[in-house]
């Protein structure tokens, strides 16, 4: 079975702002790879982060919910020329039970540059 949403936001903030913001989402980071494509300047980026355990704690009656920490893999591809950000991310705690991906584009707004 799988579960499929897709969300249209448009962040009333500067481009680089909301790139900034979104890095420094988690609370700590275990590795981090950074590499940057002279030919293209396209930033790529690919961490593995730890996160603390949000799940609500009338859930965390199952065992296997019972932890501290959530292990995540992300990649991102950051071109600051076309001024886009590509992510895609993975959930590598339960990987056993579940799978959870999430893809993200960040880009400028039709509406607004400055958006």
């Amino acid at each position: 079975m799988g579960v499929t949403v897709d969300v249209h936001e448009v962040f009333k903030y500067p481009f680089e702002q909301v790139v900034a913001s979104f890095l420094r989402k988690f609370f700590f980071e275990c590795t981090n790879f950074l590499f940057l494509d002279v030919s293209t300047g396209i930033i790529y980026r690919k961490r593995i982060a730890v996160c603390q355990n949000v799940v609500p704690e009338i859930l965390r009656k199952v065992n296997i919910l019972k932890v501290p920490n959530v292990q995540l893999e992300e990649e991102s591809w950051f071109n600051p020329q076309e001024r886009n950000m590509a992510i895609r991310s993975h959930c590598l705690t339960w990987t056993q039970y579940a799978s959870m991906k999430e893809e993200s584009v960040f880009r400028e707004s039709i509406e607004n540059p400055n958006w």
